[in-house]
């Protein structure tokens, strides 16, 4: 095998690739050490062939651009973007652990676990919607699992939408992977962000059933039935699926863009009310039974509700069992080119053949959820359908056209009430003769409390008289309180913290006097605080005691050390004093620790002042006056004792005992004879 030539290759002087990670449709990832920060990174080399077009690099540098200032803990940070050898690379966080694409792998999950992962698919994108960003390539190979159980990350935001615009612009083609592409891309090339809502919707599906909704020998057919054929519902693999489930995958995933969620946060608003109202049996509910994932769900934190995770069945399928026999069963994951449009409406005999088709789908749909017991808007909508279609087959020829033009048959347009009150929005829908359903309440960041987030039938939707309208009203701005972690470690912090449906922001490390390393010293905002769901809390994480090193202080007055070892971060200890023949007097003769040693911050360090030399010589004062000779004697460290000869009538001194120049200890006593 031929090694590839990048590994050990610098790149810009910065990045060391280290070795390949994987190679998809679009660019090859490698593993690689930034130099200047001494991080592990992500490197994302396109594929040679994108160079060509100076179209896609252009593209490529704003959407990179624009996906780095896109900040959130549930998206794969971009740091760098650059050039290799005239092919563009990017530089991203690393994110140790698999994918969601490895989980499904291990078989279906459980309706808790997959509600709980989509939710934290459809948080980032949410937030990657309301900035302007559209991804193009939801899929579950770009949803990461960090190994340290923290929520998963979304990747490649601004990549996928880059190579799209640029394959539609040189091409007429759209690109993407198969089993995700949302119809209206493959028919007519325009996306927004209902298209990732529909690829959501999909990895959805396929958490639930292990399997994607489509299966065919080529990716053309998987597009085509995209196209054609509504997305079959998870109870038709998985009898126990809660109805609810089915609409809430039924919602996300349809044909018409108009009649999904508008973008990530009203379909995360949606799963939500349908989590909330599933029992913990609905809940458990797993394609061919077992009661547990592959992956702990404490590594899951959903921010819907904590359970603590059963024993998987020893019984479980294994994964080849959720195979079903397709055809191809890895066709739908390929990265495809289409030309747009090549897959469009039909019409003559073969569009009313698919409308036959699609007709008889729909009713082997609601005869099946029409007899399970659900309060679901699904089987209220396929109910009320039946009835107005048996009233109008039974009449005949001018009693139908009159049932339908201006009878209770007829049809009339459900209102704009998106952002009105509740109030408001009932009034208007009664006017015309619907019935305003029991509202579901919902969080939103965008809508003010009390005012309708979304209803369906969605507004401008044409509906009979006495269709029921379920909307969707705000509760505001879900808040949280800050949890008190401070003393705790950063794994039992970032539990914390997720426990309260709070993200973890940024992870600062800074030494500490006071907090043991490993420990939180503090959070912002602080604990206590009540903030939007969505502010991310920083921790700040003690390293410690600072280290620091004890300067040379040898020398200097007692001011002048006590002033160096503070400018070190160390405070001056005890002082002691002690002779020195070659330290002047009150000077500093020693520390300790002694200079050049480790210590911390805030560490006391000992020193010892000079008092001098111990031994001493005798200055020579013979002719001083009394006065001078015992001046100078004291002034060396040394007692005078005055003797007198003739009285001292001369007040001259003849003579001193020891004699001048010899050395004498330190306080010893000098006989001065004075004549």
């Amino acid at each position: 095998m031929v090694e590839d030539p990048l590994i050990g290759r610098l790149i810009d002087s910065r990045y060391e690739i280290v070795d390949r990670v994987a190679r998809g449709g679009m660019a090859t990832v490698y593993r690689a050490h930034d130099r200047r920060l001494d991080r592990r990174v992500a490197l994302k080399l396109m594929h040679p062939h994108l160079a060509d077009s100076p179209d896609f690099v252009s593209r490529f540098r704003r959407e990179a651009r624009a996906a780095a200032r896109l900040s959130n803990p549930g998206v794969v940070a971009v740091y760098d973007q650059g050039s290799l050898d005239g092919v563009a690379y990017l530089v991203m966080e690393y994110v140790e652990g698999p994918n969601l694409r490895d989980l499904i792998a291990q078989g279906p999950l459980s309706v808790k676990e997959a509600l709980g992962l989509v939710s934290q698919l459809l948080r980032p994108l949410g937030a990657a919607h309301r900035a302007g960003l559209v991804h193009r390539d939801i899929k579950p190979e770009n949803v990461l699992l960090p190994s340290d159980g923290s929520e998963a990350k979304v990747a490649d935001f601004g990549l996928a939408r880059a190579v799209t615009e640029v394959a539609q612009t040189t091409t007429g083609n759209v690109l993407g992977t198969v089993a995700y592409l949302a119809p209206e891309l493959i028919t007519s090339g325009t996306s927004s962000s209902r298209a990732d809502v529909f690829s959501a919707g999909i990895v959805l599906y396929e958490l639930l059933t292990g399997v994607q909704p489509f299966s065919a020998d080529s990716p053309i057919q998987i597009a085509f039935r995209n196209v054609h054929e509504d997305v079959p519902l998870p109870s038709a693999l998985v009898p126990d699926m809660p109805a609810d489930v089915d609409e809430l995958v039924a919602t996300m995933t349809r044909r018409n863009p108009e009649e999904r969620p508008e973008d990530a946060d009203a379909a995360l608003a949606l799963l939500r009310d349908v989590h909330d109202e599933l029992t913990v049996s609905e809940l458990a509910v797993r394609r061919g039974g077992g009661t547990t994932s592959m992956r702990d769900l404490e590594a899951m934190k959903t921010g819907l509700e904590a359970e603590a995770p059963a024993v998987r069945a020893a019984s479980a399928p294994s994964p080849q069992e959720w195979e079903d026999s397709q055809d191809s069963p890895h066709v739908g994951m390929r990265t495809v080119s289409l030309p747009i449009g090549s897959i469009g409406p039909q019409s003559g005999r073969s569009a009313r053949r698919a409308q036959r088709s699609a007709l008889a789908a729909d009713a082997r749909q609601t005869d099946r959820l029409a007899t399970r017991p659900s309060s679901s808007r699904l089987t209220r909508r396929a109910l009320l359908g039946g009835g107005v279609l048996a009233l109008a087959l039974a009449g005949g020829g001018g009693a139908a056209a009159w049932y339908f033009v201006a009878g209770p048959g007829r049809k009339v347009t459900v209102p704009a009430i998106v952002g009105k009150s509740q109030e408001d929005a009932q009034a208007e829908v009664e006017a015309l003769g619907l019935v305003w359903a029991s509202p579901s309440r919902a969080y939103s960041d965008t809508v003010s409390a009390g005012a309708v987030i979304s209803c369906e039938p969605a507004p401008g939707q044409q509906v009979p008289q006495g269709q029921a309208v379920a909307a969707v009203v705000s509760r505001g701005v879900e808040t949280m309180a800050v949890p008190n972690v401070v003393g705790k470690t950063e794994a039992e912090a970032r539990k914390a913290i997720q426990g309260a449906g709070l993200t973890v922001g940024s992870v600062t490390k800074e030494y500490s006097a006071d907090v043991a390393s490993g420990k939180v010293i503090s959070t912002n905002p602080a604990a206590k605080k009540v903030v939007n769901h969505s502010t991310p809390v920083d921790i700040v994480v003690s390293q410690g005691k600072q280290p620091t090193t004890v300067p040379d202080v040898t020398g200097m007055s007692q001011d002048e050390a006590t002033t160096a070892l503070e400018n070190a971060g160390l405070k001056r200890g005890t002082v002691k004093k002690d002779y020195s023949d070659t330290v002047p007097k009150d000077a500093v003769i020693s520390s300790s620790p002694k200079a050049g040693e480790s210590a911390y911050y805030g560490d006391a360090v000992s020193i010892t002042i000079s008092r001098g030399p111990e031994n001493v010589e005798v200055p020579d004062v013979t002719g001083m006056s009394e006065e001078e000779a015992v001046s100078a004697l004291e002034d060396a460290g040394l007692k005078a004792r005055v003797e007198y000869s003739l009285g001292g009538l001369f007040d001259k001194v003849r003579s001193t005992e020891p004699a001048a120049g010899t050395r004498v200890k330190t306080g010893s006593t000098v006989t001065v004879t004075v004549r």
